[in-house]
């Protein structure tokens, strides 16, 4: 009794009551049961196990057949039905890591930028730090500080859009090894760093000349102030850049951290005439609060992908990336965290070669 009380509260750990616990776990044991049964093994009334199993029924942990009589209660398998809140718990102790972590500067805060020297340094701060995504948009001049950084940000996995203003011939670095995909700006009128979708900086480009005025930059490790500031560099500067170099994409199987990296690999694939396998766990998309939206499994062949991040670009809304998948069960649309076009946002996705 000893090992099944300490199973009633490490169950609690996952968002059951002591007694949805227990009676979950007598369930469990009989793999299928009726009520009253239930009620006899845990001392818990009849009724209430009705309640309970129904409870249980809408977070995953067992299915009710009521369709029967007596109504039967079955245990679902438990690495099915707690392999979600899993990734929910592990999602939620990265989080709480990556900010405790944080240097104290860096919680949630916007910072007024008045010296060329100190913007400088915080632009190649974040391209040192990026950890999936690094969007930028500078001047062809400061390419030469950014180089190492850029580089190194890129082998290690990042997914880094570079748009340079001026004249990229005249840079001597080779801007293939700077990002995954660069594009040449000729208006270069506001910087843009953005990374990770938390943190970055937004600056009229005169504040890294010597005679800048009263120019200010406003850096930022505000989520939403980041999301505000990637539409504009996507919505804007991307689309009004030329095209200059592009990475190839990784190599398959690759499981992404970033849906837009998993986009922009799927369509060049597509472009090279490969066959594509789709494997991603999904939420209902435009949902409410994530714990609330069951997680599946979408598998399938990639038919189609929509998006605004390499030529030509086949949306109107610079914020979106799809993944058409053709399944067994038809045609299915995924997005990224937050998309409300498609039918399904990634949890995760993984790209492999096909069979045809």
């Amino acid at each position: 009794m000893t090992r099944d009380a300490d199973l009633v509260g490490r169950l609690q750990q996952f968002g059951l009551s002591e007694t949805e616990a227990s009676v979950y776990l007598a369930v469990v044991r009989r793999g299928e049961a009726t009520p009253s049964v239930v009620a006899s093994d845990t001392g818990v009334s009849a009724s209430y196990v009705y309640q309970l199993a129904d409870r249980l029924a809408d977070a995953g942990f067992v299915s009710v057949d009521d369709h029967r009589s007596p109504t039967r209660v079955r245990a679902h398998p438990p690495a099915e039905s707690l392999r979600d809140r899993l990734e929910t718990m592990q999602q939620t102790m990265s989080e709480v890591t990556e900010r405790y972590e944080r240097p104290p500067e860096d919680h949630d805060a916007l910072e007024i930028v008045q010296s060329r020297q100190t913007l400088r340094k915080r632009i190649r701060a974040h391209a040192e730090r990026a950890e999936s995504e690094l969007f930028l948009a500078v001047p062809v001049e400061l390419l030469s500080d950014l180089a190492g950084p850029l580089s190194d940000a890129v082998e290690r996995g990042v997914f880094v859009l570079l748009a340079a203003a001026g004249d990229l011939e005249a840079v001597d670095e080779d801007v293939s090894s700077l990002a995954t995909a660069v594009r040449s700006w000729v208006r270069g009128t506001t910087v843009y760093v953005c990374a990770d979708q938390t943190r970055g900086v937004i600056s009229p480009s005169s504040l890294l000349g010597w005679e800048h005025g009263d120019a200010e930059a406003i850096g930022f490790v505000n989520r939403s102030v980041a999301v505000a500031v990637e539409a504009a560099f996507l919505g804007t500067v991307w689309p009004a850049s030329e095209e200059a170099a592009l990475r190839e994409p990784s190599s398959l199987p690759t499981t992404y951290r970033g849906f837009r990296r998993a986009v922009y690999d799927a369509t060049l694939r597509l472009r090279n005439g490969d066959d594509v396998a789709v494997e991603a766990r999904v939420r209902p998309a435009g949902g409410g609060g994530r714990g609330r939206r069951s997680v599946a499994d979408v598998r399938g062949r990639l038919v189609e992908t929509r998006q605004s991040l390499v030529d030509p670009r086949n949306v109107e809304f610079g914020m979106e990336n799809t993944l058409v998948v053709e399944t067994d069960d038809g045609r299915v649309t995924v997005g990224g965290t937050g998309g409300f076009l498609e039918d399904y946002e990634a949890v995760s996705v993984t790209l492999a070669r096909g069979e045809r």
